[in-house]
């Protein structure tokens, strides 16, 4: 299947499906779509195979990131701090949560610590607040997604940018 055959699969998949069962930019006025406070462009990473289905919308910027998995750049994509839900890349949807594979361990998701001074869902202690449902789909779709080896490497890679946040999180974000 062709990734972004599949990412659509996914997009269509987690549906309306959000951290809440209501809108949960009403708690942090969107924070997740605005710029730094620098005014420093802040975007999400793309997963391997899905910038095609970013690189023509006017809405979105892509640029290479200095991210690095296997031998390949990894895209980040900018929004307007606006967009078509319906158009959001994955790291958007499953936001704050993030697929990470813990040494000697299999795939988890966990809260992303890199999130924690954005979104109010992203501490333990929101965790119990979270739809289920949101929570179930994330994990069923990289269980999905695990299984082809460039999103694999890049869930490595990005583990090991985690690491080093995790190494100074006190909040104990995983589940």
């Amino acid at each position: 299947m062709q990734a972004s055959l599949l990412y659509k699969s996914i997009y269509t998949y987690l549906g309306d499906t959000t951290p809440l069962l209501s809108d949960c930019g009403l708690l942090c006025d969107k924070a997740c779509c605005k710029d730094d406070e620098s005014g420093e462009e802040t975007g999400m990473y793309l997963f391997p195979g899905e910038k095609p289905l970013f690189e023509n919308n006017p809405d979105f910027k892509i640029i290479k990131s200095d991210f690095v998995y296997g031998n390949t750049h990894a895209d980040i994509v900018i929004c307007k701090g606006f967009c078509d839900r319906e158009t959001r890349p994955l790291s958007c949807r499953i936001f704050p949560l993030i697929p990470y594979i813990e040494k000697n361990e299999g795939l988890k998701i966990i809260q992303d610590p890199r999130a924690y001074s954005v979104c109010p869902l992203s501490s333990h202690e929101a965790y119990k607040y979270l739809d289920r449902k949101f929570v179930r789909k994330t994990e069923a779709v990289f269980n999905l997604l695990i299984k082809f080896e460039p999103v694999r490497s890049f869930i490595l890679g990005l583990s090991d940018i985690l690491d080093d946040y995790l190494k100074f999180d006190l909040r104990g974000g995983n589940f």
